[in-house]
């Protein structure tokens, strides 16, 4: 997209490390906050890769790197956003099979988005419609997000007992 939109290879490369970098911070980052803060609203931050389209969208030089970065956040934070939230609302009684239903949703979905991006951009020369697309879903999905009730099922944590004869046994 951005050789498309006149950068260099260097800084199109400098932009798809950025991804990865955030995509790392996002997975972290995504993990560390489930622990403490109700599951929907941080997706709801995470989908902030909403706001990394729409400056993609807007902007064709000089917000791609914060485009890029926050576009990562949200890549690395949704495989975790996936799990954790399937486990509050659905429990584990059938965690693998649901998680797996919803995983294989999500993979070829971001597997059709470059094929998405390049077809809508043969056609009109430009990405402004396919980022439009793109775009909406995201607010869509963060707005769907905002909606969910509280969780079905909490976590469990092991009576003092359990936790003492897992200790006991892990010295022996």
């Amino acid at each position: 997209m951005l050789t498309d939109r006149g950068r260099s290879v260097q800084t199109a490369a400098l932009g798809s490390s950025l991804v990865g970098g955030a995509l790392l911070i996002g997975r972290l980052g995504s993990g560390y906050l489930l622990d403490r803060f109700f599951g929907p609203r941080i997706a709801a931050i995470f989908l902030g890769v909403a706001v990394g389209i729409g400056l993609l969208w807007i902007s064709s030089r000089e917000l791609v790197f914060a485009a890029a970065f926050l576009i990562g956040l949200g890549m690395g934070a949704a495989a975790d956003i996936i799990a954790y939230l399937n486990s509050r609302y659905f429990g584990l009684r059938a965690f693998g099979e649901i998680y797996g239903y919803a995983f294989a949703a999500f993979v070829p979905a971001g597997g059709l988005g470059p094929l998405i991006m390049g077809s809508g951009f043969e056609r009109p020369g430009s990405y402004a419609v396919t980022l439009a697309g793109f775009f909406t879903a995201t607010l869509v999905a963060v707005a769907l997000m905002t909606r969910l009730g509280p969780y079905r099922y909490r976590a469990r944590r092991p009576e003092r007992s359990e936790r003492l004869s897992h200790f006991q046994a892990n010295r022996a």
